[in-house]
């Protein structure tokens, strides 16, 4: 079972605080969503009731730092996010192309958000893959993890990070 987050990135947290990581995924996440999938993502208070209906993926990511991101997205946003980036109307979204888009976006973010929490390591990210488990398997325990909930005009999105542990 993996530590803490303060545990984990102590010395990153030592400079700036869980705060301060908090931030910038909130801020990475938000710039991606809006210049790559058209759609305003504003920090949310959370509220999970709805991740049961959710398309959820999961990545995992290691080098000198290792853990895992975890996405879920309501049906409204997934539906929403997928014509904006692929540029179709509701009625020509599939079920596949819905998943491919909601792994891309797990895909960028994360990379986007490690690559900002921490620009000197080396890191390897995994294939994104959809998380079908149980929805409350898909909430971790908040302090195994940096999280954040989304409010979208269409839907709601939530990001954990779990573990970063810093090889050693």
């Amino acid at each position: 079972m993996p530590q803490n987050l303060e545990q984990l990135c102590g010395s990153e947290l030592a400079a700036g605080g869980a705060r301060d990581l908090a931030e910038v995924a909130s801020r990475v996440a938000a710039e991606v969503l809006e210049t790559m999938f058209f759609a305003e993502a504003v920090p949310s208070a959370c509220s999970h009731t709805w991740l049961g209906a959710a398309v959820s993926v999961r990545i995992r990511f290691e080098g000198s730092h290792s853990g895992q991101m975890r996405l879920s997205a309501s049906g409204d946003a997934a539906d929403s996010i997928a014509c904006a980036f692929l540029g179709l109307e509701p009625a020509e979204i599939t079920g596949p192309l819905l998943e491919q888009v909601i792994l891309e976006l797990a895909n960028i973010l994360c990379g986007a958000i490690l690559s900002q929490l921490w620009p000197e390591s080396k890191l390897a990210l995994g294939a994104p893959q959809i998380d079908s488990r149980e929805p409350l398997a898909n909430e971790p325990s908040p302090g195994q993890t940096l999280h954040r909930c989304f409010e979208l005009p269409e839907g709601k999105l939530a990001m954990w990070i779990q573990g970063c542990e810093a090889a050693g």
